[in-house]
C-alpha cells in the first residue's frame, strides 16, 4: 500500500483464522477482514489485537497501521496504536 493511499475503511465482513498457513501458524487464531475503503476499493487485512475489546465487527471504522511482507494490518478505530 502507498503512503498516499487509503488509510481508514470501514468493515465489510470479518473471521477469526484457526487454522492458518505455514507463515502464520504462530500467529493463530487472528482476524481477518474485508474493508471498504473511502476510495470505493475492497481490500483484505489483518486485524491487530488479540483481546476480544480489539476485533473489529462488520461496520466498524478500522485505520491502515502498517504492510509486512505485502499483508496489510489495520487496526480498530478508537484504539491505540
Amino acid at each position: 500500500m502507498e503512503s498516499n493511499g487509503p488509510r481508514e475503511g470501514v468493515v465489510y465482513t470479518e473471521a477469526i483464522v484457526h487454522s492458518a498457513p505455514g507463515q502464520f501458524v504462530a500467529d493463530a487464531p487472528y482476524q481477518i477482514a474485508i474493508v471498504d475503503l473511502e476510495d470505493g476499493n475492497r481490500l483484505t487485512v489483518r486485524i491487530l489485537g488479540r483481546n476480544p475489546d480489539d476485533r473489529a465487527h462488520i461496520g466498524d471504522r478500522v485505520l491502515f497501521v502498517e504492510e509486512r511482507q505485502g499483508t496489510l494490518y489495520y487496526r480498530k478505530a478508537g484504539k491505540l496504536a
